[in-house]
């Protein structure tokens, strides 16, 4: 009977003392969708556009479905379909590249079809890199693994240091955070409104300057020092607007 209850008593015990964890591991899961024989191949980028699976060539194409898998875990197949590739949108899967990139950048698409390469701007991305790509030649395409999840992303511009790339770069982004949106036009509005108070400011005194000019001949050295004077303080104004602008979108 003692042994009985001794079993008992560490049955009932053994879970408070010892605590259990379910490991899941993360397996791409691919689908058969159709799709043109003999076109696109293992890590491919794949979009849907006008009813269409079609092979990505758009920069940060927000129709983006998932990539082309060769070998996938666990494949769901349509065995109506004749002409076929299997597609995964979710978990670690290999895909095409190029340019160099960093474990853990963000991975979107680009110009070369079915090839990713390192997102620099807002905007949709693939994934996020799990490993490194140092290519020999900026022409090299490449295959890396990643964690695919698409999604929209935002990229962290405030490293950069000339204010007309920074304009050029979020204009030419096809996504824009509405805080990123509202300091861009603060900056604009800045800009806008210094040069609008030098060039007005300047156009006023020069025209009372010649007109005073007119009267008094004699003073020309006076009004002289003046317009001089007021194209400095002009100049100041528009840099200060500038100045204020860059603090704006990169602080």
């Amino acid at each position: 009977m003692s042994k009985i209850l001794i079993k008992l008593f560490a049955f009932l015990l053994v879970p408070f003392l010892f605590t259990t964890k379910t490991y899941g591991v993360a397996y791409d899961t691919a689908v058969s969708i159709p799709f043109p024989s003999g076109v696109g191949t293992g890590g491919d980028i794949v979009s849907y556009s006008n009813g269409e699976y079609l092979i990505t060539a758009t920069p940060y194409d927000p129709m983006m479905v998932g990539v082309i898998v060769i070998d996938p875990e666990l494949a769901l197949e349509d065995r109506n379909l004749e002409n076929y590739q299997f597609i995964s949108s979710y978990g670690e899967v290999l895909i095409n590249v190029k340019g160099e990139i960093t474990e853990g950048d963000y991975v979107t698409s680009s110009d070369t079809p079915g090839v990713g390469v390192k997102a620099e701007d807002n905007g949709y991305i693939l994934g996020i890199a799990l490993e490194e790509y140092v290519p020999q030649n900026s022409n090299d395409i490449g295959q890396i693994y990643i964690m695919l999840d698409i999604k929209t992303g935002f990229i962290d511009k405030t490293l950069s240091n000339n204010l007309l790339d920074i304009i050029k770069s979020s204009l030419a982004s096809p996504f824009m955070t509405p805080i990123e949106a509202l300091r861009y036009l603060l900056a604009i509005a800045v800009v806008f409104s210094s040069f609008v108070i030098g060039f007005g400011n300047f156009g006023r005194i020069t025209g009372s300057s010649v007109e005073a000019l007119g009267r008094n001949p004699l003073a020309r050295s006076a009004i002289r020092k003046v317009i001089v004077f007021n194209f400095a303080l002009t100049f100041i104004i528009m840099a200060m607007g500038v100045g204020i602008a860059y603090l704006i979108l990169t602080l």
